[in-house]
């Protein structure tokens, strides 16, 4: 058997999910990631898949949720089934826009972002903190601000900049991103929060694969 796919099971048998603290991805022994990656104080469950190029800090990934290269995350929680494109950025942070004399952070951060500082404490709130729900799906290029809150089942067309909250299944295009429409009735959607199949173990998922293909046929027979 090829040492390095003996490897990542024996890693995804024996521990499951994963925390790695500030190591390069590719020397970590965890599953399914890509190469030229770094993570810093994050958990990740063992079925994510992360492809190259990735910076996330401080941030946990649910089960079977994939992120595409050169994606940047800080500070985020990210539920189960979600697809993350390429080049996604989450929770960027933030600097002075008013009052403060200057936007640069040396006069009011402790970080050294320049490699100097001139302050004895932090004077301004950097990072805030996002949450992904499950089954979302963020297009290329999107940029999603501080203090955001993604609901489960939204989609983020290629491009938008999200500065508020978005509902659950809500379709979301454009900069500043706004809703579209919604992925389905509000019937369907209390039915989908409510059911949480995300939370369904993978041999329940896979016999009932078939019903996924069709909304209406889903609510009817679980319902």
């Amino acid at each position: 058997m090829n040492l390095k796919l003996f490897i990542q099971k024996v890693s995804r048998r024996l521990f499951g999910a994963k925390k790695i603290f500030n190591r390069d991805i590719h020397t970590a022994l965890t599953y399914s990631l890509g190469t030229g990656n770094r993570i810093d104080e994050c958990v990740i469950a063992s079925t994510v898949l992360i492809r190259d190029n990735c910076y996330i800090y401080n941030t946990k990934i649910d089960e079977h949720t994939y992120i595409s290269s050169d994606a940047s995350i800080m500070n985020t929680t990210i539920g189960k089934f979600c697809s993350i494109a390429q080049g996604v950025k989450i929770c960027t942070g933030s600097h002075p826009s008013s009052i403060f004399v200057t936007t640069h952070p040396a006069f009011f951060s402790l970080h050294k972002q320049s490699g100097i500082t001139f302050v004895e404490e932090n004077h301004f709130r950097e990072m805030g903190k996002c949450i992904i729900g499950n089954d979302v799906w963020i297009g290329n290029n999107v940029v999603i601000l501080d203090d955001i809150i993604i609901g489960d089942g939204a989609i983020i067309g290629a491009g938008a900049i999200i500065t508020k909250d978005i509902p659950p299944y809500a379709v979301v295009l454009g900069i500043p991103g706004k809703i579209k429409r919604f992925r389905f009735n509000s019937d369907e959607i209390d039915f989908l929060l409510k059911f949480k199949w995300w939370d369904k173990d993978d041999e329940w998922l896979k016999k009932n694969h078939l019903l996924f293909l069709n909304i209406k046929s889903f609510v009817k027979y679980f319902k």
